[in-house]
């Protein structure tokens, strides 16, 4: 079952293998201009600026910790804390 001799079923497509082809050798066909620069700066820049600023402003607004008056063993009289 394993050998396959005769003619192949599957036959290469040009199409496919010229844009395979295209696709290896990207970096030779590569030209910077005003819209690959302003993606990049949009992608490598603004948006991880942005949720850094996210991140650093809300950092505090869920901390359950930051909003106790007195330590949680005070609260409960039987708590032991486990080891």
């Amino acid at each position: 079952m394993a050998g396959h001799f005769g003619r192949h079923l599957l036959h290469p497509d040009k199409e496919v293998e010229k844009f395979s082809e295209f696709r290896e050798n990207l970096i030779k066909h590569y030209k910077w201009n005003l819209k690959s620069a302003s993606f990049a700066v949009l992608f490598l820049a603004a948006i991880p600026i942005g949720l850094s600023y996210v991140g650093y402003k809300y950092q505090s607004v869920n901390m359950v910790a930051a909003k106790r008056s007195e330590p949680i063993h005070n609260q409960i009289n039987n708590w032991v804390p486990r080891s």
